[in-house]
């Protein structure tokens, strides 16, 4: 029994653990994606973007469609030089579809962690007065990256 719990504290200790994921701060995505550096992606619902807009930079492709595996996978694979940032409400989203795909094959998606109503981790974007663009502009903005 002890000869057991040792080998299974030796497992424990010696195997690595997951990276953390990339996060950034919301005027850091601002600049970055702003700059042509970094592709913003708002995963919120439809209504969330009519709601209060679309963070200025950013496309707009929901996680609540059933096509969104899909459409995330192209667009991570037609992007491959460029990073790629997720962005929602408060974070809770964008941090399980990062882990999501990491775990897919896609380990280099960051996530805008303090989301558009802010969090532990940052005011977020709409506190911190970042500028915002109407749904139907960030929508058709996902059309233009996969041409």
């Amino acid at each position: 029994m002890l000869r057991c719990l040792f080998l299974s504290f030796l497992l424990l200790i010696t195997t690595p653990l997951a990276a953390e994921p990339s996060i950034i701060s919301a005027p850091d995505a601002f600049s970055a994606s702003s700059a042509g550096e970094m592709i913003l992606v708002d995963i919120r619902s439809p209504a969330e973007w009519v709601e209060t807009g679309v963070a200025e930079g950013a496309i707009a492709l929901t996680m609540h469609d059933p096509a969104f595996p899909k459409q995330i996978s192209a667009l991570l694979n037609a992007n491959k030089d460029q990073p790629v940032a997720l962005i929602c409400a408060t974070g809770g989203r964008t941090q399980y579809v990062v882990s999501f795909l990491a775990k897919n094959g896609f380990p280099d998606v960051i996530d805008v962690s303090e989301g558009m109503f802010g969090n532990a981790r940052g005011p977020g974007w709409i506190a911190r007065g970042l500028p915002l663009i109407a749904a139907k502009e960030a929508q058709a903005a996902y059309r233009s990256l996969l041409k």
